[in-house]
C-alpha cells in the first residue's frame, strides 16, 4: 500500500542518515565550535583555542575528555532520524511515482532541485528543535566560545526550551535551518541523482555500490560549495541567547546575521570551520546516500536507487 511504502521509505532514510551521524558527529563538534570561535570579532582580536581540524579535537578531547568529541550525538542522531526521515522519504516517494523524471525515466536537474528543496525543508523544518539543542551541547566547553546554556543533555534542553514560551519556542531559529537544508538538499539531491544516471549511461563494468559511492562524493563536493555560509549562520543563531520575549539578544534572523557577521568579520566569516564543514560533511554525505541506496536495494519492497 501507498502508506506502508511511505514509512518504509522514511524510516529507510532516517536510519541511513542516523548511522552515518556516529561516524562524523566528532567533525560537527569541531565545526560549531570553528564557526563560534571569534564571533563578531574582528580577526586578530580573540584567542585562537580552535586551530585545524585534528587540532581541535585534540583540544576538546584535552579539555573535556575524550567522550566530548561525541557531544551531542543523541540529538544529533534523533535530527537525522527525523530530517532525513522525512527529506530522504519524501523525496523517494515523488521519484518512485514519476514526477521527477522524464518520459524516459531519466532524472530531470531542475525537478529534483525543486524537489530536493521542498523535501528538505519540510524535514529541516520539523527537526529543527533537534538541531538547536545538538548546537547548544556541542558549544559547551571549559574552552568556551560562543554563548553557554548549560544543558545538561537532550531532555533537559526540550524542557528548557518549552519553559521559555511553549512549543513555539521550540522552533527558534528554524528559518535559518530551513534555508540551510533546502540548498543543502536541492543541491545534494539533484547531484547524486544526475550523477548516478550519468555514471549507469557510461556503460561502467563497475558494480552498482561503486557507481554509487562515486555519485556520492561528486554530490558531497556541491552540496559542501553551497552550504558552508548558511552553516555557519545557523550555528550561530541557533546559539545565541534570548530575552524573554523570545527575540535573539545577538541577530533578528538570517539577513541580519549575514549583515553583522561580514561587516565586523569579512566574507571570510561566513567559511569558518569551511574545512571541518566539508570533512564532516562530505563522509556524511557519501555515507548517508550510500547507506540509503543500499538499503532500498536490500530491504523488502525496495527499489534500487537512482
Amino acid at each position: 500500500s501507498k502508506t506502508r511504502s511511505a514509512v518504509r521509505e522514511c524510516c529507510i532514510g532516517g536510519l541511513a542518515g542516523s548511522l552515518a551521524c556516529i561516524v562524523t558527529n566528532p567533525l560537527e563538534v569541531a565545526k560549531t565550535r570553528k564557526q563560534l570561535q571569534g564571533e563578531l570579532l574582528p580577526p586578530g582580536a580573540y584567542a585562537r583555542h580552535y586551530g585545524g581540524v585534528l587540532s581541535t579535537l585534540a583540544t576538546i578531547a584535552r579539555a573535556d575528555g575524550a567522550l566530548a568529541i561525541q557531544r551531542g550525538l543523541a540529538p544529533g542522531m534523533a535530527y537525522q532520524v527525523v530530517m532525513n526521515g522525512i527529506r530522504l522519504g519524501a523525496y523517494q516517494l515523488l521519484d518512485n511515482s514519476g514526477l521527477s523524471r522524464d518520459d524516459e525515466g531519466r532524472p530531470v536537474a531542475w525537478r529534483c532541485v525543486v524537489f530536493g528543496a521542498a523535501c528538505g525543508a519540510l524535514g529541516g523544518f520539523a527537526a529543527s528543535p533537534l538541531y538547536l539543542i545538538k548546537t547548544r551541547l556541542q558549544a559547551q566547553s571549559s574552552l568556551a566560545v560562543g554563548h553557554q546554556h548549560h544543558l545538561r543533555g537532550t531532555w533537559h534542553g526540550l524542557v528548557s526550551l518549552w519553559s521559555q514560551g511553549g512549543l513555539l519556542s521550540m522552533w527558534k531559529g528554524s528559518t535559518a535551518q530551513t534555508a540551510r537544508v533546502m540548498v543543502g538538499s536541492s543541491v545534494q539531491l539533484a547531484t547524486f541523482s544526475v550523477a548516478l544516471r550519468k555514471l549507469e549511461d557510461a556503460g561502467l563494468s563497475v558494480s552498482p555500490l561503486l557507481m554509487q559511492f562515486l555519485a556520492s562524493c561528486l554530490s558531497a563536493l556541491a552540496v559542501t560549495s553551497a552550504m558552508s555560509p548558511l552553516d555557519t549562520l545557523s550555528t550561530r543563531i541557533y546559539n545565541q541567547p534570548y530575552g524573554p520575549d523570545g527575540r535573539g539578544l545577538v541577530y533578528s534572523g538570517l539577513l541580519d546575521a549575514l549583515v553583522k557577521v561580514v561587516r565586523v568579520e569579512g566574507l571570510t566569516g561566513l567559511y569558518k570551520g569551511a574545512m571541518a564543514v566539508f570533512l564532516r560533511l562530505g563522509p556524511h554525505t557519501v555515507l548517508s546516500l550510500v547507506i540509503w541506496a543500499r538499503l532500498r536495494h536490500l530491504l523488502p519492497e525496495a527499489s534500487p536507487a537512482g
